[in-house]
């Protein structure tokens, strides 16, 4: 069955928690529902991991937030990965029990400084052993770096929302809380519907947008092809910044749009035109470091996601440069200071574009979206 028919349940094992969750899977299944939990899904020899990232990719989530739920990493694993998917408010439905007082700033202060120590204390741990035994370890620190950077928003969102007590779901029997479960899968079915009646529109070819022609000269073949690039851009509001760099790289144009984005933050896509002197891969690994360290400070400076898009433009794209941007994995992405870059590369030679076969779509970001839309030649 597809996940957007299902309701996943992120909870702590044991006491209050599971007794809730108990009741709540036995009354979701009396209404139809059909959900969708670790104790009963994951199975004898499961991974676990792969369970936990389901989760957090799921179409309607039950979060049971309790105090051991935010002093567990997997159970903040499954909180993180769920943010790290788009739509976190749609998705998730929060249940919070009193001994999770995140109500209080200095309670929320604590489970900081808890996975502040926890971090330390791994870290310490890990250097007190040989890196050659160590195999597998750096998820696990990854893991708990990104738990410590997120509690505080992810705590923060929770306490902003009116989530109802625990007692007052169960003196109903759990109906609010199912009322809108139902509404959410719902719309995905409606959603699904749509699909099957109406074919999507095909992504843009280069035969469906207007022809770039290519002179002779490099220089005139990469104006005739950003100019084009940017008409598209332009129309759909975005804004040139004149001027902008990333330290020594001086981009031959930069545009720019601002999109209201998750609980009123801002959304900065960015699309970058670099001509470098040489393109090898050396010189394509060192461009795109810098790029993401343009991205990262950028994030923290301006408090805003960053979206960027950076077009190297070269006459010929080396095979191995065209396999190392094609074999690009997806960055992982936090909550806090988000910049996510995706490398490609334009060549004047074959009029056609390089880019990623696995594009990230963290945070609505629509990078493959946004390529075809704009960037087919």
């Amino acid at each position: 069955m597809s996940d957007n028919h299902q309701v996943y349940i992120s909870y702590a094992w044991g006491g209050e928690s599971e007794r809730i969750v108990n009741e709540l899977d036995a009354d979701l299944q009396a209404k139809g529902i059909m959900v969708v939990r670790d104790k009963r899904d994951l199975g004898f020899k499961g991974m676990i991991r792969d369970f936990m990232q389901q989760i957090g990719r799921g179409h309607a989530v039950i979060v049971v937030i309790s105090d051991k739920y935010l002093r567990s990493p997997n159970c903040m694993f499954e909180l993180v990965e769920i943010a790290r998917n788009k739509d976190l408010y749609e998705r998730v439905f929060p249940i919070v029990l009193a001994d999770a007082d995140i109500y209080n700033p200095i309670n929320r202060i604590r489970y900081i400084k808890y996975w502040e120590d926890k971090l330390k204390e791994l870290d310490e741990a890990m250097k007190s052993v040989s890196s050659a035994n160590l195999q597998g370890m750096r998820d696990e620190i990854d893991s708990y770096d990104e738990i410590r950077d997120n509690v505080s928003n992810l705590t923060f969102f929770l306490k902003d929302m009116n989530t109802l007590t625990p007692d007052m779901h169960e003196n109903t029997n759990f109906a609010s809380l199912i009322t809108t479960l139902e509404k959410r899968l719902a719309q995905a079915r409606t959603e699904l519907r749509e699909a099957a009646f109406s074919a999507p529109a095909p992504a843009a070819k280069a035969a469906d947008l207007p022809p770039v022609a290519i002179p002779v000269s490099t220089s005139a073949g990469f104006d005739a092809y950003i100019n084009e690039v940017t008409t598209r851009l332009t129309a759909d509001g975005y804004k040139e910044l004149r001027g902008e760099r990333a330290g020594g790289i001086r981009f031959k144009k930069a545009m720019e749009l601002i999109r209201k984005g998750f609980l009123g933050s801002k959304d900065n896509f960015r699309v970058l035109f670099v001509q470098p002197d040489s393109l090898d891969d050396e010189s394509f690994i060192e461009l795109e470091k810098d790029i993401n360290v343009y991205g990262k400070a950028l994030s923290k400076k301006l408090i805003e996601s960053i979206f960027i898009t950076c077009v190297l433009l070269a006459r010929e794209i080396p095979e191995s440069v065209k396999e190392i941007i094609y074999n690009t994995k997806r960055p992982k992405v936090g909550i806090t200071d988000v910049s996510i870059v995706v490398m490609v590369a334009y060549s004047a030679t074959e009029n056609d574009i390089h880019y990623p076969s696995e594009l990230p779509d963290d945070y609505d970001s629509k990078f493959e979206e946004n390529i075809k839309q704009y960037l087919l030649p």
